[in-house]
């Protein structure tokens, strides 16, 4: 799918997310970040009611997918974040520089960096913010790619993305939903078995794809036309298994 169509959805996020967003007053409006505390990988998201109290807020190790519940509030360009275990997240908003883009609240800011503290502990935060969208996350994030739970269909693509890391052909063939499309590369083509797919595996799962595979976070991920990404792009899911492999 990164012919027409994942050019077209690559086209649209870069529109949507080289800027900031737009929030209607007293709407909810969720903004969704990645990036570290210390050296560990994160992903956050917040909704927030223009500048009052978050209605939601939660952030995850990308190590171990779990939501960490988070409240608080936004103060101009400062966030201030508190988790159930004692952790607090001191964060200033950036900006990109642009007209509208000063970073003086959520709605015009790009990411944040700060400090996570918790104990005599303190960490540096690097945020940057993926997307913003009004109104909050749904209760089932895929309900328009699966009727399997959350839990259950982020489960197989996780299954899917470790058994291809560790080479484990057979596994990862068994979480594929054929025919597979594999678009670019040297060796675009369409993959009807688990046999076929072992036989092209080296083709198909390329040193430079595997690096990009390494960087998946199987968990909150967009979905477009009844399908979940992972490594912007670079693997598409339904509802039976991988479906698209996009080559860098």
């Amino acid at each position: 799918m990164r012919c027409v169509l994942w050019a077209a959805v690559s086209a649209a996020l870069v529109v949507g997310l080289a800027g900031p967003a737009t929030a209607q007053p007293g709407a909810l409006q969720t903004y969704e970040f990645s990036g570290t505390v210390g050296t560990h990988p994160v992903g956050m998201s917040l909704t927030i009611r223009a500048a009052t109290q978050f209605d939601v807020g939660h952030y995850f190790y990308v190590s171990q997918l779990k939501d960490i519940p988070l409240t608080g509030a936004e103060n101009g360009p400062t966030l201030t974040l508190t988790e159930p275990g004692g952790g607090v997240f001191k964060l200033k908003l950036q900006g990109n520089g642009g007209v509208g883009g000063d970073g003086s609240d959520l709605s015009t800011s790009v990411g944040a960096g700060g400090t996570w503290t918790q104990g005599g502990q303190t960490l540096p935060v690097k945020l940057s913010m993926d997307s913003a969208f009004a109104g909050a996350p749904g209760d089932h994030l895929y309900a328009d790619v699966t009727s399997a739970s959350d839990a259950a269909f982020e489960a197989m693509v996780k299954s899917f993305l470790s058994d291809v890391l560790a080479g484990n052909r057979a596994g990862a063939a068994t979480r594929v939903s054929y025919p597979l499309a594999v678009n670019g590369g040297a060796h675009p083509m369409t993959v009807k078995s688990a046999a076929q797919l072992v036989a092209n595996w080296d083709r198909i799962f390329t040193p430079a794809l595997l690096a990009q595979l390494h960087t998946a976070v199987p968990h909150e991920m967009f979905v477009h036309e009844s399908q979940a990404m992972v490594a912007d792009g670079a693997a598409w899911f339904n509802a039976k298994g991988a479906s698209a492999i996009n080559e860098p």
